[in-house]
């Protein structure tokens, strides 16, 4: 299934992988992609409008920084 409007265009595809059922959502345009379990999904539900905004606000950033080694 492919999903667009005039700012984006993702394809989304039910795959199956050895840890089982995942959603694929792949970015042509970037070529950037990510597989999602039922459980990463709703956790999507969870987040306000602010969590969801900062992430659309910094595409290529992590919400959280990587923990650095000791």
């Amino acid at each position: 299934m492919e999903i667009a409007n005039e700012f984006s265009e993702v394809r989304v595809v039910k795959t199956v992988t050895r840890n089982g059922t995942r959603l694929l959502i792949e970015s042509p345009k970037s070529g950037q992609w990510v597989t999602l379990d039922s459980l990463e999904l709703e956790a999507l539900t969870w987040q306000n409008e602010r969590t969801l905004s900062a992430m659309v606000g910094e595409p290529f950033a992590p919400l959280l920084p990587d923990e650095e080694a000791p």
